[in-house]
């Protein structure tokens, strides 16, 4: 007897329209090919070839072809329950042979062709959502069901088809047809409503990570990425979605920021935010990685080509969209306070959703091109072609750039915090590592940088930008050029590294900057230290620039030792390191290993500093009045004197430890305050006698430890805190 249902079904198929929804329409269809009904019982091919055939889904657009992969999806998960339960019925009918699993992935299998028999001779392009779907309701059965290792042919065929419908496609609609053919399309009502190019991408995208490799590359790749690349740019509007926000944009009285949702900023925000493509675009990305990096492996040359393309395609979309963002007023809101009403600061939000989509779409794709090109070997002999890895890094860092005012939504790229974004820091410091391979390269991009941030000799209009947008570059630029400062001429460091610092290292209204300003210079010191270090005694020469702006640094951070600026362990770690580097300069080591007086004579500048700004700080009128407990600013620059033990030479040694003996022993051990300041003083020194001190002044340091163990400890001990390691237990354990 024939199911109602089903002939209903049939029936709706074969009309151009229907009164039912397209809910209603994809559950009867899984419904149906999950339990094929009569007349024709036990195979779902003519219910397939219906719903491919059917008018019902004409013009193909993304919503109705998701629908049509749903239901196909759906039916895979339905026909599995089937299955199942007609292997409950059959329980007498199994062995240990041939267990229940067996029964059902074999009728799945089955049943899959018989799926894919219908398929034949219908439109690619409807063929692919349902193949997609097909696919998926596979995968969501993996883990269970095995059928990628039980049933490779039947997987392997599903994934074919996949691929075969793209490839048609792609072939059909990548190039424009002659006239006659685009008027047959007309004629026939081919036309549709949406780019099938883009349609067959995004679905695609959502599966691509599910087809072997050696299907994949049957796929006209270097066409595929393109396409891709052209539905991202399209996605973002090619990046001028944010050209409108000056004219949509106004201020009520109280000078906070107006946008009405009617405006044409705020509508082409919610364009652009509900797009099923901008919602799907982590999907996207990670289509255009795999697509480029199977090409890459398959064939380099076409592959290489092909990477060059999709990341100029990108540094034009994200040079369009921060060209838009220093005029957007947006830009300029750094409080929420700063809107008049809630519908602006949705506005807002949706806006900063989109920003932050197009760097996850940066970074997902520059990742994995830039993971390509290290492992894979260059075509072209000259490192400076356009395909050659440092051109390729050089570019991904000019996009990352371009979006580095998105990156403080994320902590920036010099975060050590946990909030970071890896993604962000992997794919920055990948291309720097590769870009430092080339010096020619690493100088020219740094000169870049010094432009763009307005460390050059016009800096015409910079000041006109948004605050955050140039803390954001400088931000960006400083933390890019700290890692490249090792293969930087000296020049380089006179003309762009040190303007860029500069007026940075004594500015802690921006964190960020502030922190890795100091940091490049500290990687100046170690740079140019570490040469000098194995060279042996030579003539006079003039001193290096690094060596000129020892006096000036250190007067430097004794100006940010105060509260606000320099943690204590910031101060202690940048003290010592200048501290170690200045004692290489000069002339280095001598050849019997022994430090020059040179370097002895810059290290003990430093120290001195240090000391009279000690003494500086207890001569303050807000220092205490008990020379016993000294303030916290004084005590930050205690720690930074104990932190410079390790840095100074053999000869040095004895002095400096007589101050450091000095400043300890005559703390109070009255003052509940000053006993804790000695205590972190005393396990500051020991940690520096047991971890860091060098093997040539170990034995010295440890006999004046021994030495002057008695009058390093206190007496009393703090009875409210008995799991604090004092300084009396720091000594016994030498």
């Amino acid at each position: 007897m024939s199911d109602r249902g089903y002939i209903n079904l049939i029936r709706h198929l074969t009309r151009t329209s229907s009164t039912l929804p397209l809910e209603t329409l994809q559950a009867s269809i899984a419904h149906y090919l999950a339990r094929p009904a009569l007349p024709v019982p036990g195979t779902p091919t003519p219910l397939v070839a219906a719903v491919l055939g059917s008018a019902l889904f004409r013009p193909y657009t993304h919503s109705s072809l998701s629908a049509l992969a749903l239901a196909f999806r759906h039916a895979v998960h339905l026909r599995v329950g089937v299955l199942k339960e007609e292997a409950e019925n059959r329980a007498g009918g199994f062995s240990l042979l041939s267990p229940r699993s067996v029964y059902v992935r074999a009728k799945l299998a089955r049943w899959t062709g018989e799926v894919r028999e219908g398929f034949a001779g219908s439109d690619a392009l409807a063929r692919l959502a349902c193949a997609f779907g097909l696919l998926l309701g596979l995968e969501d059965w993996e883990e269970e069901m095995k059928i990628k290792d039980r049933e490779a042919k039947v997987r392997a065929r599903v994934e074919e088809e996949v691929v075969l419908a793209l490839a048609e496609v792609v072939e059909e609609h990548a190039s424009e047809g002659s006239g006659w053919e685009e008027d047959f399309r007309r004629t026939v009502g081919a036309q549709r409503q949406e780019d099938p190019l883009a349609v067959a991408v995004l679905l695609a995208s959502q599966c691509a990570q599910c087809i072997a490799t050696e299907r994949l590359r049957a796929l006209p790749l270097s066409t595929v990425a393109d396409v891709l690349m052209t539905t991202i740019h399209r996605s973002f509007c090619g990046g001028s979605f944010l050209s409108g926000a000056s004219s949509s944009t106004a201020t009520d009285a109280e000078g906070r920021l107006i946008v009405s949702p009617s405006a044409a900023f705020a509508q082409a925000i919610g364009f652009v935010g509900s797009s099923p493509y901008m919602t799907s675009m982590a999907s996207l990305a990670r289509f255009v990685a795999r697509a480029l990096t199977v090409l890459v492996e398959s064939r380099r040359s076409s592959g290489w080509e092909a990477i060059t393309r999709v990341l100029a395609r990108l540094q034009n979309l994200t040079s369009a969209v921060e060209k838009d963002w220093e005029k957007c007023p947006l830009a300029r809101v750094s409080k929420d306070e700063e809107f008049s009403d809630n519908a602006t600061r949705e506005i807002a939000t949706a806006t900063w959703a989109i920003l932050k989509t197009l760097l996850f779409t940066t970074l997902m794709i520059s990742q994995s091109l830039l993971s390509a090109v290290v492992f894979v070997p260059n075509p072209h002999e000259e490192p400076t072609a356009p395909a050659s890895p440092h051109a390729i890094a050089l570019t991904v860092l000019h996009i990352l750039a371009s979006l580095s005012f998105v990156m403080p939504q994320f902590g920036g790229v010099a975060s050590t915090s946990e909030g970071g974004l890896p993604e962000l820091k992997r794919a920055f410091y990948m291309a720097l590592d590769v870009l430092s391979a080339s010096d020619i390269a690493a100088e020219r991009f740094v000169s870049q940088l010094s432009r763009g941030s307005g460390v050059s000799e016009k800096g015409k209009g910079v000041d006109t930008l948004p605050r955050s947008l140039l803390d954001a570059r400088k931000a960006f630029a400083l933390a890019c050029v700290e890692q490249l400062v090792p293969v930087l001429p000296e020049e380089a460091i006179q003309t762009h590294v040190y303007p860029l610092c500069a007026p940075h290292l004594s500015d802690p209204s921006h964190r960020e900057t502030y922190e890795s300003a100091h940091s490049v210079m500290l990687a100046v010191f170690a740079a140019h230290a570490q040469p000098s270090a194995v060279r042996e005694s030579t003539p006079k020469r003039a001193p290096s620039f690094a060596e000129q702006l020892v006096p000036m640094y250190a007067h430097c951070l004794i100006e940010n030792s105060t509260d606000g600026r320099l943690s204590s362990t910031q101060l202690s770690m940048a003290y010592a390191a200048l501290v170690r580097s200045a004692n290489s300069f000069g002339h280095g080591t001598r050849a019997d290993g022994t430090e020059s007086a040179e370097g002895d004579s810059m290290a003990w500048f430093c120290i001195k500093v240090l000391l009279d700004a000690i003494r500086a700080a207890r001569a303050s009128p807000s220092s205490p009045t008990s020379t016993a407990t000294p303030s916290e600013h004084t005590h930050r620059l205690h720690l930074a004197l104990v932190a410079s033990v390790p840095s100074v030479s053999l000869d040095l040694l004895p002095r400096l430890l007589e101050a450091v003996e000095s400043i300890i022993v005559p703390l109070s051990t009255a003052d509940r305050r000053a006993v804790e300041m000695r205590d972190e003083l005393v396990q500051a020194l020991f940690k520096a006698v047991l971890r860091d001190v060098g093997d040539a002044e170990k034995g010295y340091v440890i006999g004046w430890w021994l030495e002057n163990r008695a009058a390093l400890s206190s007496e009393r001990e703090l009875p409210s805190k008995p799991a604090r390691e004092n300084s009396s237990e720091l000594v016994a354990r030498l």
